[in-house]
């Protein structure tokens, strides 16, 4: 279907069109666009209507002076046969009014009379048609250039449309009078409004409720508060609802808040757990998925520092399994990995939220205990001793019974992480020469 702009131009060439053939007595009429090289295109034809596009290059029109606006024997141009077969008969006379346009510059009207002479008029015009031809040819001329620039303006919006509409990001468009928006399918989706153009009032509760019901709503509203006062203000945000996340870009049209405000919502949510993903690998143990060695130095060399700072006590333990050999040579290793992974969800659930629990290599673990006293460090270690050897792992329909030894140290003001890991190391070594499945903190229980 066409555009309006185009068909409301056609309108109007069509009448212009029927009015010209009736003024000027003459038995056809053709209004078209003609490039440079003479392909013409009609637009308007009366009394019949002309499809097919005609070349003009070699009909010798062009190449004529109708300045004087006077018709020609038709003898005198060679007309194309699509013209002769509309006009029905031989042509005795010709007129050619040129109505140059931008991009067009040899469009024009054909006006032709047959050979069985003209048409019987009482109007002024068809007694000297050459004295309309300048009105004729200013109002044919007018109206084919404000129909093509109807026609390309149609054509940018709908290519702008086109673009909103195939970029993968929300866009809500707000005009530099405030008062419209537009808003494409992704937006409208995310708002809850459909595609299209909206006054402003309509899009501002659907805008403030998404924002409200992100996770980080606090955030973003001290954040978006100090900003509104400045109409040129830019900003770049995650919208955070949960299960999807949003970077939401929003800045003036140009950088100037009078020609308009746009606002791009673009889903991360694919991202951001990919990142999240990669940080999880990078701090985890892949077989039991408790924090890796370097990601519990990490955090013990800060919370080391923090302890030192603060004056608060800190408290580190190493558990080993025993006899963790006899378990892989007696059951297979498939089940000594699954001993792993179960004593390792068994001491993460069985400590505090500010403790970290590592797979420190092996069937070594490390657990770092913030804030944390030795006396109270030493209840938590015989707790994990405990938990770990009061119910067999099931490894398929294996039961294997697990024990382990425990080590534990605090740190002193001059602690760096590999003192106290000697320390707390050296006390698990204690457990394991006396007898394992016990555990043994340094200054609370006897290391000799």
């Amino acid at each position: 279907m066409a555009p309006p702009a185009f068909r409301e131009g056609l309108g109007g060439l069509h009448a212009l069109t029927h009015f010209a053939l009736m003024a000027a007595g003459a038995d056809l009429i053709v209004a078209f666009e003609a490039t440079a090289d003479g392909l013409a295109t009609p637009l308007a034809a009366a009394p019949a209507a002309i499809s097919d596009s005609f070349q003009l290059r070699s009909s010798r029109i062009f190449e004529l002076d109708w300045s004087d606006g006077a018709p020609r024997d038709a003898d005198t141009v060679r007309l194309p046969s699509i013209l002769l077969h509309a006009l029905g008969r031989p042509a005795q006379r010709c007129l050619f009014i040129a109505t140059p346009i931008e991009d067009a510059p040899r469009s024009g009207l054909i006006l032709l009379w047959g050979a069985n002479g003209a048409r019987a008029c009482d109007c002024a015009f068809s007694s000297d048609v050459r004295a309309g031809v300048p009105m004729l040819a200013g109002a044919f001329s007018h109206m084919l250039g404000e129909r093509r620039a109807g026609v390309r303006r149609q054509l940018i919006q709908d290519r702008f449309h086109d673009l909103l509409e195939s970029v993968p990001t929300g866009i809500v468009l707000i005009e530099g009078d405030s008062r419209s928006g537009l808003v494409n399918e992704r937006a409208g989706a995310l708002l809850g409004v459909p595609p299209g153009s909206h006054p402003v009032s309509e899009l501002v509760a659907p805008m403030r409720e998404l924002r409200a019901a992100c996770v980080n709503r606090e955030e973003l509203e001290a954040m978006f508060l100090a900003l509104i006062a400045d109409v040129d203000y830019a900003a770049a945000t995650i919208w955070d609802l949960g299960s999807r996340q949003f970077e939401v870009d929003t800045h003036p049209i140009r950088g100037d808040g009078r020609n308009g405000r746009i606002w791009l919502f673009h889903d991360v949510t694919a991202e951001r757990r990919s990142e999240a993903a990669l940080r999880t690998l990078a701090t985890s143990d892949a077989l039991t998925g408790i924090a890796n060695r370097r990601h519990f130095e990490e955090r013990a060399r800060a919370a080391i520092e923090a302890a030192r700072l603060s004056g608060d006590p800190l408290s580190l333990l190493m558990i080993d399994i025993d006899h963790f050999k006899a378990i892989n040579d007696g059951f297979g290793h498939p089940a000594g990995d699954e001993v792993l992974r179960v004593i390792a969800g068994r001491c993460a659930d069985a400590l505090g939220p500010r403790d970290l629990i590592a797979r420190l290599g092996g069937e070594e673990f490390g657990v770092l205990l913030p804030a944390t006293s030795p006396d109270k460090a030493l209840l938590i270690a015989r707790r994990l001793c405990t938990t770990i050897a009061d119910t067999p792992v099931l490894a398929g329909a294996t039961s294997i019974e697990v024990r382990a030894s425990i080590g534990g140290a605090a740190t002193t003001d001059s602690d760096t992480l590999d003192a106290l890991l000697a320390r707390a190391d050296a006390a698990l070594y204690y457990s394991k020469r006396n007898g394992r499945a016990r555990v043994t903190f340094e200054g609370v229980t006897p290391v000799a």
